[in-house]
């Protein structure tokens, strides 16, 4: 039951990025003084620098995206468990 829990948190959390095409790519700061993100789904962290439980790659959205490429981000792991639930598709880039 705590994976059924689990799963549907992170599809509610994600739900705005519902049959976007994703590109796998490096996380990139979008701003300057912007020093990292989150995953959409899980709230796992994205950044340039090192540290314990950094992702460095993942998902992200594309310019056709409202907020624009590289707004949004989706850990390795959850467009894995999602991608079906959530229709994604993956781009590379």
């Amino acid at each position: 039951m705590a994976d059924d829990q689990d799963k549907q948190w992170r599809l509610d959390s994600a739900s705005h990025l519902k049959g976007l095409r994703l590109h796998l790519r490096r996380y990139t700061k979008w701003r300057e003084r912007w020093d990292h993100d989150h995953c959409a789904a899980c709230w796992a962290k994205f950044a340039e620098f090192k540290g314990p439980d950094i992702s460095h790659e993942g998902y992200a959205t594309g310019e056709d995206y409202p907020r624009g490429s590289g707004h949004e981000w989706i850990c390795k792991t959850c467009f894995d468990d999602l991608r079906d639930e959530m229709r994604w598709s993956a781009a590379s880039e």
